[in-house]
C-alpha cells in the first residue's frame, strides 16, 4: 500500500523547519543584534541587500512590521497611501498605517490586485489646503486576493516613475517576492527596481518561524531602525532564525 504524504497548501505560513533546519538554528553563530554584531544575521542582511540591489536592510520580526515602519518613515500624519483595496495593508494589517502613522488608505478597486500608472494617478488628491497629501504608492508582489498573480516589471517601472514624477514614495510588500522571481525567471532586483523600500518575509514558504528583512536606501534604513526600537522590535541573539535559510 502507497503512503500518502499530506501537504497543508491553505497558506505559505503552514510552513515548518525541518528536522535538519531545526539543528542548524542550535549551532548557529550569533551575538548582538542592535550592535551588528550576529555574523548570521549580518549574513542575511548582505544576501538580501544584493539580492534585492539596494543599499541597506534591517532584520524585523514580521513583514508587517516592515510595512508599517515603512509607512512611519514615509508618511507625514495626515497623509494618503495609495494601493489595491484588496492588498494585504488595506485589509489586513489593522488599519495599522491609521493607527500608527495616522495615514489612511486610498484605495483602488481592481480584483488582480495589479493597478497601472495611471490609476493611481487618477487617485491622487488635487495639491489644496484642505486636501489630504498622496505621500506613497505601495504594491503587493505577488497579489494575495488577486490570485497570487505576478505584477509584471514593465508594469512596475512606469508605477514608479509615475510616483516618483508626481513626489511619491513608492513601496513594495514583497513577502513573496521570490515566487515572483521564480514563475517569472526575472531576478528579484528587476522587481525591486525603482521602489525606495521593499522587504521579504522568511516565514512564507522558507519554514522560519519568525523573520522579515526589509531593504531600502540607506537614509530610510536608519530611520527604520529608529522605529524598530520605538515598536519593540529590537532583537538581540537572532541568528538562530535566519541560520535556516542557508539550508534552501
Amino acid at each position: 500500500m502507497t503512503s500518502v504524504i499530506e501537504i497543508d497548501l491553505v497558506s505559505a505560513t503552514t510552513t515548518r523547519p525541518s528536522a535538519a533546519m531545526l539543528a542548524q538554528m542550535t549551532s548557529a553563530p550569533v551575538g548582538d543584534e542592535q550592535k551588528n554584531e550576529d555574523p548570521t544575521t549580518c549574513a542575511l542582511d548582505e544576501r538580501v541587500a544584493d539580492l534585492f540591489g539596494m543599499e541597506a536592510v534591517v532584520f524585523l520580526p514580521s513583514g508587517t512590521m516592515c510595512n508599517q515602519i515603512s509607512f512611519l518613515v514615509h508618511c507625514r500624519s495626515g497623509d494618503e497611501i495609495v494601493a489595491a483595496a484588496n492588498a494585504h495593508v488595506v485589509a489586513s494589517e489593522g488599519v495599522g498605517a491609521a493607527a500608527l502613522a495616522g495615514a489612511q488608505m486610498r484605495p483602488i478597486e481592481t480584483p488582480t490586485g495589479i493597478f497601472e500608472a495611471a490609476d493611481m494617478v487618477a487617485a491622487l488628491r488635487r495639491p489644496r489646503m484642505r486636501s489630504l497629501r498622496s505621500s506613497t504608492v505601495s504594491v503587493e508582489q505577488t497579489t494575495n486576493r488577486g490570485g497570487g498573480l505576478v505584477w509584471p516589471v514593465e508594469t512596475l517601472s512606469a508605477l514608479t516613475k509615475a510616483a516618483h514624477e508626481n513626489g511619491l514614495a513608492t513601496h513594495m510588500d514583497d513577502a513573496h517576492l521570490l515566487n515572483a522571481a521564480v514563475a517569472s525567471g526575472r531576478p528579484a532586483k528587476d522587481f525591486t527596481a525603482g521602489f525606495d523600500s521593499a522587504w521579504i518575509d522568511l516565514s512564507k514558504g522558507l519554514g522560519c518561524p519568525v523573520g522579515a528583512v526589509l531593504a531600502g536606501f540607506r537614509d530610510f534604513i536608519e530611520a527604520a531602525w529608529v522605529w524598530k526600537h520605538r515598536l519593540g522590535g529590537a532583537l538581540r541573539q537572532s541568528g538562530c532564525w535566519p541560520q535556516q535559510i542557508s539550508l534552501r
